[in-house]
């Protein structure tokens, strides 16, 4: 039997032909996935900057006994004012009324004025644990200058906290409005030891350190 080589070898080599064919069809086929990726890998950004600030708002007071315009911060109960009372607050007896002014305003620093308008609560005195605390009385009114409050005129003036109320009585919510332009609002506070009180209730007996509170907020307009 005869075999015939060149037959064999043109099979051979058609079917090398066949191989190689396929494999760069696959190969064809990896390079086509491979691109589309890269395609889908592309990015871009988009990128916005703002900045804000907050509204130029803030609420001062004036303890000075003749309303001078000491203007300072007093917001925290370790930095309060003191009130300046006229003589005799150390040193009351039965009947005996002391005054003392203070001014309030929106402001900050030394200029008057910010954004908004301020409704302030008047807080009651703390602590109210005192040995003289309860035997006393006070009233206090706005509108009155620091030169009326201290001679003791201070008819005229409104109403913040009535006249015989005890010392840890606060006002009426939001009783006291202070405009946005800055103008200072004088108010006036009388203590009274009341003429009824005895020596054996009050003589040699102290209120120790207490402390007002006025809480302001900001009237901020509804958009």
């Amino acid at each position: 039997m005869t075999t015939d080589l060149t037959v064999e070898t043109e099979r051979e080599q058609r079917d090398v032909r066949r191989r190689k064919v396929r494999a760069l069809l696959a190969g064809g086929l990896v390079l086509g996935v491979g691109a589309a990726v890269t395609l889908a890998a592309w990015s871009d950004n988009v990128f916005g900057t703002a900045q804000f600030t907050a509204e130029n708002w803030n609420v001062q007071g004036d303890f000075s006994a003749a309303g001078s315009g000491a203007w300072q911060e007093y917001n925290t109960a370790e930095t309060a004012g003191t009130f300046n009372y006229t003589t005799g607050f150390s040193a009351l007896s039965p009947g005996t009324t002391v005054y003392a002014p203070v001014a309030l305003r929106v402001g900050l620093g030394t200029s008057a004025g910010g954004a908004y308008d301020a409704a302030v609560t008047l807080r009651g005195a703390t602590p109210t644990t005192g040995a003289l605390t309860p035997l006393l009385t006070y009233q206090v009114v706005s509108g009155v200058t620091a030169a009326n409050c201290a001679a003791g005129t201070i008819t005229g003036g409104a109403s913040v906290v009535p006249v015989g109320s005890a010392l840890g009585t606060g006002s009426a919510s939001k009783a006291i409005t202070l405009p946005k332009t800055g103008t200072a609002l004088p108010l006036c506070f009388a203590v009274t030891l009341p003429a009824t009180v005895t020596a054996d209730q009050a003589a040699g007996k102290t209120t120790n350190t207490v402390t007002w509170q006025f809480q302001a907020e900001a009237v901020v307009p509804t958009p």
